[in-house]
């Protein structure tokens, strides 16, 4: 597609599920992707997937919650290509307990990857795009969460709520400058196999029942793929979405739509 061809675009938590699909769909399209997620492994699998169909990536280990960090993943961008036109702030962390059961730590620590990282990558994504004075596209990456309520999910409830305003407020400051500033809801999502959410998320074993349950109430009886969720963001990166900010792309089978 023209409108992304040789476009710079940091992905967050590009490693794998809905970041790994957004950087291959948007490289495939001619887009320079810069792939950052915390393991190594994962990043680099990707930048080797890019790079073997011809196509542009460079992967930077990356915590979303250090400013420092971000300033180095800037800083190695520009080295790397002319400018920065889009940020897609996809890393994200996850608890599914109730709030008697979940720990302040916990709590804290979900807030720091999923809200303080999109604040972060808002600032510093702001301040790259910026030096161009082109304009650009800044992607927050929220869920159905922060329009409905819902049991044993009040970290995730509060971080994708903050996540909505932080793109809405972004959307009204930076809407001069021609930053773009959108968020994308998904519901449930398969972005991981059972076994792989076991391993990464040991305390919330219980929710794999609730998102079990759950699909039978989403009118599409199914969970939605990285892939379509990924194409929200290439519609949100590419020039095609050029007069639209401050919205919600809500993508979950009709869920909330009862």
């Amino acid at each position: 597609m023209e409108s992304l061809k040789d476009k710079t675009v940091i992905v967050t938590g590009g490693g794998r599920g809905i970041g790994a699909a957004a950087c291959r769909l948007l490289a495939s399209e001619g887009a320079n992707i810069v792939i950052t997620c915390r393991t190594i492994e994962e990043g680099l699998s990707i930048e080797k997937d890019i790079l073997s169909k011809n196509g542009s990536a460079k992967f930077i280990p990356h915590d979303v919650t250090k400013e420092e960090s971000w300033q180095k993943v800037i800083e190695e961008t520009l080295q790397n290509f002319p400018q920065i036109d889009a940020v897609v702030n996809n890393a994200v962390s996850y608890n599914y307990q109730s709030i008697l059961d979940c720990s302040h730590e916990s709590f804290k620590s979900l807030i720091n990857t999923s809200l303080d990282g999109c604040f972060l990558g808002l600032k510093y994504g702001t301040e790259a795009i910026r030096k161009h004075g082109e304009g650009g596209s800044i992607v927050m990456m929220s869920s159905v969460l922060a329009k409905i309520g819902a049991t044993n999910m009040s970290a995730l409830s509060a971080a994708h709520g903050g996540v909505k305003l932080l793109a809405k407020a972004g959307a009204c400051e930076l809407g001069p400058e021609k930053i773009r500033v959108n968020s994308i809801h998904p519901g449930l999502v398969d972005t991981y196999t059972e076994e792989e959410f076991k391993k990464n998320y040991p305390d919330s074993i219980d929710s794999l029942k609730y998102e079990k349950d759950s699909i039978a109430m989403i009118p599409f009886e199914r969970k939605g793929s990285s892939d379509e969720i990924a194409e929200a963001i290439r519609f949100l990166v590419s020039d095609e979405s050029v007069f639209m900010t401050g919205a919600e792309i809500t993508i979950d089978g009709g869920l909330i739509a009862q």
